[in-house]
């Protein structure tokens, strides 16, 4: 091997002698610097309830945390469940007229005695909140369905409808003025349409001219279909009025007898 390179091996030894020493050295300087994170934590953490332990604080400031923790849940929950007075009404509702309580939103608000700009209540913006205080509280009758008698319930003073929700409005009578309607069918009895019952809560704007023509006859082409389809007297009934297979609240007028020829003249 000649001089030159002989001198270029031994600086290439020397070098890669060299690298390998600092690799090493970079190595045990990472290693020595990851037990002391690691001991240090630990160290701290045993020094720390050390100085400030003390056999009994520890375990009652243990105990007083937990103890009231499961209790708070159901500490309000219990709260609204008490009721007062002979009927089981809350405190909430015990200075509202029982008559009126058809009428709370799902606040318990009054409707009326809020911003006549917004809506009465939660059960508005949502749409399906529910409407406790009317069919917990004012014990409504049942028909033999189960369902809410409205009538019933309006006659008998139970609930007393609002004329209007704008201040000052006048009242409005209802209006005692029967119709009778006459089925297409020979079996079947006429209806009798009493306006005095619809008009205890409804005004002569929820039904005229939208879905009836103001005249008696002057919607020929309502039938138990249509009805049943949710047009006609079916926007209410099947709905949230009595059902259509009460059919004897209505059919009450028994078909008159057809004239004889002899009566004809």
């Amino acid at each position: 091997m000649s001089g030159k390179n002989k001198f270029r091996f031994l600086l290439s030894t020397i070098f890669m002698v060299i690298s390998v020493l600092i690799i090493v050295a970079c190595a045990q300087r990472e290693v020595k610097q990851e037990p002391p994170a690691v001991e240090t934590l630990p160290a701290a953490a045993e020094a720390t309830p050390l100085p400030a332990a003390a056999p009994a604080p520890p375990a009652e400031a243990k105990a007083a945390p937990s103890a009231p923790a499961p209790e708070a849940a159901p500490a309000p929950q219990a709260a609204p469940a008490p009721a007062t007075g002979a009927a089981g009404v809350p405190d909430q509702y015990k200075n509202i007229d029982p008559s009126l309580l058809i009428y709370l939103s799902s606040r318990g608000v009054l409707a009326g005695t809020g911003d006549p700009s917004g809506v009465a209540g939660d059960a508005e913006k949502v749409g399906q909140l529910s409407h406790p205080a009317a069919m917990e509280l004012a014990k409504l009758p049942k028909d033999k369905y189960g369902l809410v008698d409205w009538a019933v319930a309006i006659k008998s003073g139970m609930l007393k409808p609002l004329d209007s929700l704008e201040p000052g409005a006048g009242s409005a009578p209802p209006f005692n003025l029967d119709i009778v309607i006459h089925t297409k069918s020979n079996f079947m009895p006429d209806v009798v349409f009493p306006h005095y019952t619809h008009t205890l809560w409804l005004t002569c704007t929820n039904c005229h001219v939208q879905i009836f023509q103001m005249k008696a006859g002057g919607n020929p082409d309502m039938t138990m279909p249509k009805i049943a389809a949710g047009e006609y007297c079916g926007r209410c009934h099947n709905r949230v009025s009595f059902p259509l297979t009460d059919c004897t609240r209505c059919h009450v007028k028994p078909k008159e007898a057809a004239a004889s020829p002899a009566q004809q003249k």
